[in-house]
């Protein structure tokens, strides 16, 4: 089997995509780029932003 393309994504990337995806209820894509990355996180309303916002910013 051919090695993936730089743009495709692992398996773990993927399944991480899925389960913040899934626990925030926004789409969330993470994009590797050597030893750091981006998290990018959709929201389709400020009320969606500020709900992240608010779960962000919660002490644990």
């Amino acid at each position: 089997r051919p090695a993936p393309s730089p743009d495709e994504k692992d398996a773990d990337t993927l399944a991480l995509e899925k389960l913040l995806t899934d626990t925030i209820g926004m789409i969330v894509s993470v994009d590797h780029k050597g030893r750091g990355g981006t998290l990018r996180v959709a929201y389709r309303s400020l009320e969606q932003l500020d709900e992240l916002c608010r779960r962000l910013k919660q002490e644990r």
